[in-house]
């Protein structure tokens, strides 16, 4: 019993320590791939594209039926075994076997098989297309946490100085050193901080909450992620012209495109092919049984008519039969179908030329648009940066001026804010550019998780 206990205990603290393990972005973003619906639908239609390309190589098999029938016959009708009226109730059965296979259809079925390999291409890049958009959203909201967290614990850290001084301030009060108005300056500002850091903390639990829902994280759940380097990266020469000629070459959206105009080429000779002759080649065995048919039991006696039934076994070889045959249809009038799917084959064809046009077009200016943004963050990055720097000093010596009654609280926490912002938005671009050189180096082709 004290074993089963220790046992117990073990694993749920293992449960415990598993549920409260940290997570950096690359495992996020498996995690979000590996739970998310959309995803997994995705990937099921893809099996099921794979499987609809495998049957159509599957049709150049031949075909093979087999069947039976048994009829119950009353009055008048035709004895299946002698093709003769009869007026009599007989019970009578038929078996066949017959086999057909497709010489030539307009090449259709070899254009289809094509068409659903591309068609299996399309999901397997649909899947890609899916698993970018994921991994792209958990990435943004994951940043999201970690500039609300850098945030939080910069009006912290405003509010433990904030607090501190409020005690100096105090203790100078009480030595005459101070007036009593700069406490209360003191006290409005640590109000303002604390209502600062509430909306902070507020806004890391929402950004921590869509992140958790982006991932079909438990709510309920604690999910911890690493923090990463705040350092500057160093500045590259970026050309869109070369990122767009590697992008072209794997962005699903791009190759989901070049595919749908290859399928549509394919759909078009498909409808050609309904055009042409159709040549089949079939072979079949047929044979039957009836109780109508009888034979004399003594052929060597003419005055003895006693007949019986034919046995079953015995007709089975009797009416056996044999055929083998070779059909060819050519459609001729069929109110003008075959041309209208030609036509509506051209036309789409057409839009789907349109469609990956655009998706390239769509590309490069996306490209463009990221590199230009990229290289506007650096700048602003540096310019941030020098900002910082300055403010820094600049609130370094308020503090001592303050110390020495040169300034007044109001100059002196003009001075700290000003730090403070100049800080966070130093923090918010840093992890701008790296959202922004993660997404360069995927049109590149290199995995971001």
């Amino acid at each position: 019993m004290k074993r089963n206990f220790f046992t117990v205990l073990f694993l749920l603290v293992g449960t415990v320590a598993i549920k409260a393990q940290d997570m950096n972005l690359d495992e996020c973003i498996r995690y979000a791939l590996k739970n998310n619906l959309s995803y997994a639908n995705k990937n099921i239609e893809s099996s099921i594209s794979n499987e609809q390309y495998h049957q159509s190589k599957r049709d150049f098999l031949p075909s093979l039926t087999a069947g039976s029938s048994a009829n119950k016959r009353y009055g008048r009708s035709i004895d299946p075994t002698t093709n003769t009226f009869v007026n009599q109730d007989f019970f009578s059965m038929n078996f066949y076997l017959d086999s057909q296979v497709d010489l030539f259809r307009g090449f259709t079925r070899l254009n289809t098989v094509k068409f659903q390999k591309l068609q299996y291409l399309i999901s397997r890049e649909n899947i890609k297309q899916k698993e970018m958009e994921i991994a792209f959203a958990v990435m943004n909201k994951y940043y999201d946490v970690l500039y609300f967290r850098g945030l939080q614990s910069i009006v912290q850290e405003q509010v433990k100085l904030t607090t501190l001084n409020l005690e100096k301030t105090q203790k100078l009060i009480e030595l005459g050193l101070k007036a009593e108005s700069d406490l209360l300056e003191m006290k409005a500002q640590e109000a303002s901080e604390m209502h600062n850091l509430v909306l902070a903390q507020n806004q890391h639990d929402m950004a921590m909450l869509t992140l958790k829902n982006l991932m079909n994280y438990p709510a309920t759940e604690e999910l911890r992620i690493q923090n990463e380097t705040m350092s500057a990266t160093t500045e590259e020469l970026i050309l869109a012209e070369t990122v767009y000629t590697v992008a072209l070459q794997h962005m699903p959206s791009v190759q989901r495109a070049n595919f749908d105009v290859e399928a549509a080429q394919k759909k078009l000779h498909i409808a050609r092919g309904h055009l042409a002759p159709r040549l089949t080649l079939g072979a079949g065995i047929f044979t039957n049984y009836a109780d109508s048919r009888k034979e004399r039991l003594f052929p060597d006696d003419p005055a003895n008519t006693a007949t019986r039934t034919i046995p079953f076994n015995d007709q089975w070889s009797q009416n056996m039969s044999k055929s083998i045959f070779l059909n060819l249809q050519i459609p001729i009038f069929n109110k003008w179908n075959g041309m209208s799917e030609v036509k509506q084959a051209r036309l789409n064809r057409l839009m789907a030329q349109n469609r990956q046009k655009e998706e390239q077009q769509n590309l490069f200016q996306l490209i463009n648009e990221d590199i230009q943004q990229l290289k506007s963050l650096y700048n602003e990055r540096n310019l941030l940066q020098a900002k910082k720097n300055a403010l820094q000093e600049s609130y370094t010596i308020a503090e001592k001026k303050l110390e020495q009654g040169l300034i007044n609280v109001i100059e002196f926490y003009t001075a700290k804010n000003q730090f403070a912002q100049a800080e966070a938005d130093w923090t918010r671009t840093l992890l701008q550019i790296k959202v922004k050189e993660k997404t360069i180096d995927f049109y590149l082709g290199k995995k971001i998780y």
